[in-house]
């Protein structure tokens, strides 16, 4: 059996199909209890090393120094080498386990750390692009608007040229006329005076 996500049916992948049917989630797998107690111990190996050291100290407590009117001597022996044996495998488990942790939380850290190292290297490089690219585009702009201002100064200058040349040359043609007519005017009193 397949372990299925419930929240992930046909509708919320996108494919809409226009029927009237509704997917149910599929029933969650349950876990083996031994599966439980693992993944207990991992994400809690301070409590279970603190649960075995406590266990050991509860059957040491519960053992009585001399239990010879009780249990004949040799059976308070083996029970006593049992329990001490089971509190030595509680604690080594916890030991081992705890190392193990902490191992992984150290391989986490250190992997976080390279990937926070790898995502600021990234950044940096791509701001260095931006900054260089704006660069460019800036200079690029700069140097369009001074070839623009360059040729506008160019063609106002010769436009400039070309109504100077132009009003000359009105400005003669008019002294010319002007010289003209004043002569027609003199020649015309002088006949005048000439007449009269």
């Amino acid at each position: 059996m397949t372990k299925t996500d419930p929240s992930k049916t046909e509708v919320s992948k996108g494919t809409s199909k226009s029927t009237n049917v509704v997917t149910l989630p599929a029933k969650a797998v349950e876990q083996r209890p031994s599966e439980k107690v693992i993944a207990f111990v991992k994400r809690h190996p301070v409590i279970t090393v603190a649960g075995g050291v406590a266990v050991g100290i509860a059957v040491s407590a519960l053992l009585p120094r001399r239990a010879t009117r009780l249990v004949p001597r040799r059976a308070s022996r083996k029970l006593l080498e049992k329990a001490v044996d089971l509190a030595e495998v509680a604690s080594a488990a916890g030991l081992v386990l705890g190392k193990q942790a902490g191992e992984k939380a150290h391989d986490v850290g250190v992997g976080a750390r390279k990937q926070a190292y790898v995502f600021a290297d990234k950044a940096e490089k791509a701001s260095g692009i931006a900054v260089l690219n704006l660069e460019k585009y800036g200079l690029a702009a700069v140097a369009a608007a001074s070839a623009l201002g360059r040729a506008t100064a160019k063609r106002a200058s010769k436009l400039g040229d070309v109504a100077a040349d132009a009003a000359h040359r009105l400005g003669d043609t008019a002294a010319e006329r002007s010289a003209k007519v004043v002569d027609m005017a003199e020649d015309l009193k002088a006949r005048a005076k000439s007449r009269h």
